[in-house]
């Protein structure tokens, strides 16, 4: 499961709760959650502050705004 679903239900959020608490809209935390689309460094710490957690914590996956599969993708 990802992370970021994982700590939201675990705070007992739904996706409607985190995005008044953070501003970004119902659809992309969807799509983050599925891992469709990468957040910004912003949506990172707005979405960490609102579920009390880490950044690196709930995007375990990421270096420097890229993932590690597209970091392996890449050097292919």
């Amino acid at each position: 499961m990802n992370k970021l679903r994982e700590v939201r239900n675990i705070r007992g959020l739904s996706q409607f709760d985190l995005r008044i608490a953070t501003g970004i809209h119902q659809s992309k935390i969807s799509l983050l959650e599925n891992q469709y689309m990468q957040p910004t460094d912003d949506e990172k710490k707005r979405l960490a502050k609102a579920l009390k957690s880490r950044v690196e914590t709930l995007f375990p996956a990421t270096k420097k705004g890229k993932s590690l599969l597209t970091e392996v993708e890449g050097s292919q």
